[in-house]
């Protein structure tokens, strides 16, 4: 099964959903004071881009570039291991301070 733009307005489509996940991001960093809510946010600064890099890889042809494809699982993959050595340092944090809000965490500051 191979997908194809029919139009130009498919490329618009992806290029803006990549720009709402990363306002999303955005956002969620700026304002959210949880660290599982901000490691979230960071996900999907990471993940918009993946986006795009896939919808220019389209544009080279009918199918995607093979070497678009590799750069995006290698993304994600490492994407993924930091995400999990995240979560298990705020799984440390709180078994330390018994929160994970980022404002009560004060007594790390030097």
């Amino acid at each position: 099964m191979s997908i194809t733009f029919d139009s130009f307005t498919d490329f618009e489509v992806l290029l803006a959903l990549s720009f709402i996940m990363l306002l999303m991001g955005f956002y969620g960093l700026t304002t959210k004071r949880s660290t599982i809510r901000v490691i979230m946010a960071l996900e999907m600064l990471v993940s918009a881009p993946n986006i795009v890099f896939i919808a220019f890889g389209f544009t080279q042809g009918v199918n995607v570039d093979p070497q678009t494809q590799t750069f995006v699982l290698i993304t994600l993959s490492v994407g993924a291991a930091v995400v999990g050595l995240a979560l298990a340092f705020i799984r440390k944090v709180y078994e330390h301070f018994q929160t994970t809000e980022i404002d009560d965490l004060t007594t790390l500051k030097g």
